[in-house]
């Protein structure tokens, strides 16, 4: 199978371009999985070279898949029947959420368009394994780029107006549309969060974690784009959000977490404006994936990584914040603190192997806890995340235990 066209942008002395990949209307991007039907599979894939010119794909049937679990989109396995001699039998198709409340907070976040941007311009130039993009369209509505300087403008608006803004913008639910149509990893196992990891798989995901900060480490690192900032270009508004959801947060979070937890929190509170700004400036910057857990993940072996998925807020910022956020949603409650620094000394070990040798582990170990302390100024957002029932319901139950556990070695 011929594989997709790829960029040729490189990193280091050849920074991103700002090449525009947004579609016209006319390419008749989906809004539902049910448009991502035969007809367009067939147009579409021929279009990029997927499929042979002669191949029509005749038939498709469609399976949800991450329902409780892909709170920020819609997706399915679409399996293929087709008149030719491709090898394609199935693939995954993605397109944004129809919650409200979750498709709202995703267009604020601008996860959308940034996932088809980091599929075409991103991906194939970091080292980690991801799924293959054949399809990867945004329209020409997207608004990313403007959405980002209104946001760096409203920063500088007094808190409680922030407070307000940042309400109205998370009911906002006009998202033009995006698609992509990816690899199907069938023969993998997805990772699972609920379940848990032992801490041998969750080593492999550290050192996988540790070739994607090590290639865009410092001076590798790609340059700043309205899809691809840092989690300090709006502090204050981060810290609106934080206070507008704390209190829906903290009903949740009493019955789970210690009181030790609770006060750690009220720090956060009033110093997690001032905690982005500081953690930011002060740790190396790289590419961090931003939802580092293991319902993104998929695996070929108990220690081998498959790939990496989700790329829907990947950002330039501190590689502690996606090292703190896997291991407190992916370890028991129970594991020891002295496992935690092994894994840190795993982490590290490969960051040294893929080229960074001005990190201490001291320094590591430090920007850890600064990076749980930011991680929980970030987790009251789950009180604007619509979860769902069953599945959602444990998992963000599980996530509050895990959280708890992890801030104990930190003084409140």
């Amino acid at each position: 199978m011929p594989a997709p066209a790829r960029c040729s942008t490189r990193f280091g002395a050849d920074p991103i371009a700002a090449v525009d990949y947004r579609q016209p209307m006319s390419q008749d991007i989906p809004t539902t999985l049910d448009a991502v039907d035969a007809d367009w599979l067939t147009t579409t894939l021929r279009s990029n070279g997927v499929i042979a010119a002669g191949t029509t794909v005749t038939c498709t049937s469609q399976t949800l898949l991450g329902v409780g679990e892909g709170f920020m989109g819609e997706i399915a396995r679409v399996s293929l029947q087709h008149d030719g001699p491709d090898s394609l039998t199935s693939v995954i198709a993605k397109i944004p959420t129809t919650v409200p409340e979750n498709r709202g907070a995703g267009q604020m976040l601008g996860i959308y368009e940034r996932e088809v941007r980091a599929y075409l311009d991103l991906l194939p130039h970091i080292d980690v394994p991801a799924p293959t993009a054949y399809v990867a369209l945004v329209s020409d509505e997207a608004t990313g780029a403007a959405d980002l300087a209104r946001m760096v403008k409203a920063d500088r608006l007094p808190i409680w107006l922030l407070r307000i803004l940042v309400r109205r913008e998370q009911k906002a639910v006009a998202v033009p549309p995006t698609v992509l149509v990816l690899e199907d990893l069938d023969d993998a196992v997805p990772g699972d969060q609920v379940a848990g990891c032992s801490p041998e798989r969750a080593a492999a995901v550290l050192r996988i974690a540790a070739r994607l900060h090590g290639s865009t480490w410092g001076p590798r690192a790609p340059q700043r784009q309205h899809w691809l900032s840092g989690g300090d270009v709006v502090p204050r508004l981060f810290h609106a959000a934080h206070l507008n959801s704390r209190k829906g947060f903290m009903r949740q979070a009493e019955p789970r977490m210690s009181p030790h937890s609770i006060r750690v929190l009220s720090g956060v509170t009033r110093s997690g404006r001032a905690r982005i700004t500081d953690l930011h400036a002060q740790a190396p910057r790289c590419v961090v994936h931003g939802d580092l857990r293991l319902d993104n993940l998929f695996f070929d072996s108990e220690t081998g990584v498959r790939a990496v998925i989700d790329w829907q807020i990947p950002n330039l910022g501190p590689a502690v914040l996606d090292i703190g956020y896997f291991l407190v949603s992916s370890l028991d409650a129970s594991v020891k603190e002295s496992v935690i620094d092994d894994l840190l000394g795993v982490y590290h070990d490969e960051l040294v192997s893929s080229g960074v040798a001005d990190y201490p582990f001291a320094r590591l170990k430090a920007d850890y806890i600064e990076g749980l302390l930011l991680l929980l100024h970030r987790a009251t957002s789950f009180d604007s995340v619509e979860f769902g029932e069953e599945r959602g319901r444990v998992l963000l139950d599980t996530w509050l235990d895990r959280f708890d556990a992890r801030l104990a070695r930190i003084p409140a």
